[in-house]
């Protein structure tokens, strides 16, 4: 199941609050791809996992039409 960008820094900030070291790295991930994708120009509805599956990493999604 996909999930939006909104949703993905929704997730990156619940687990950053939950405080457990072991999901530190996950929810900064999460919130570094949706920085990503935001600032190339996707909206908030955004599914990232078609991205992600599509081009491999954030980094390599082009700028949004």
């Amino acid at each position: 199941m996909s999930v939006s960008i909104l949703e993905c820094l929704l997730n990156a900030e619940h687990n950053l609050k939950a405080g457990i070291p072991a999901v530190r790295p996950m929810a900064m991930e999460q919130l570094s791809n949706a920085i990503v994708l935001l600032s190339k120009g996707y909206g908030t509805d955004t599914d990232v996992d078609p991205l992600l599956e599509k081009f491999g990493r954030v980094t390599n999604v082009p700028d949004a039409p």
